[in-house]
């Protein structure tokens, strides 16, 4: 019977000590953690303010851009750039964190910014032939500036009361 109760106590612990690991993950790293559906009202907003902090930061004005979210799945990709309708399209099946799905978004918005004539879709083409969509150093350009800014526009999301974190 004692060694029933020791055993008890043991799991009791080790339950206490994985939950409070986990609680201390979501207070560390919650954009690891959650989805952006989860922690806030409008996309939209999200969206428009973070165009406007690219705007500010890069020095240009981005006008008529269109984003969509689109649910179905999709086995390729996680966000896009159409040039011709200056559209971004987001595919939220691939986007299960806020880091990613803030990444992808800043990714295709630089994108928008840097690929929106004929002759920069030429020149990327002529990359994504020669060297592949991963020594693109379009793409690259774009994950650098998005790796860079993904902290800021984290934190100023938050301040602005833009995203919340249920913990």
């Amino acid at each position: 019977m004692e060694g029933i109760w020791d055993l008890l106590v043991i799991c009791y612990w080790v339950i206490m000590g994985i939950l409070s690991l986990l609680i201390l993950i979501k207070l560390i790293v919650p954009q690891h953690i959650f989805s952006i559906d989860d922690i806030c009202t409008s996309k939209i907003q999200v969206c428009e303010y973070v165009i406007t902090y690219i705007q500010d930061d890069l020095g240009v004005t981005v006008e008529n851009l269109n984003i969509k979210f689109n649910y179905e799945p999709n086995d390729e990709l996680r966000g896009c750039y159409d040039q011709g309708n200056h559209t971004i399209i987001l595919y939220h099946r691939n986007l299960d964190s806020v880091h990613l799905w803030i990444h992808t978004l800043v990714e295709e918005i630089h994108h928008s910014v840097f690929l929106s004539t004929k002759k920069s879709i030429m020149i990327y083409e002529l990359y994504h032939r020669k060297v592949g969509y991963d020594n693109n150093p379009l793409e690259y350009a774009a994950k650098v500036y998005a790796r860079n800014k993904f902290k800021s526009i984290h934190r100023n999301l938050k301040k602005s009361g833009l995203i919340r974190y249920k913990v």
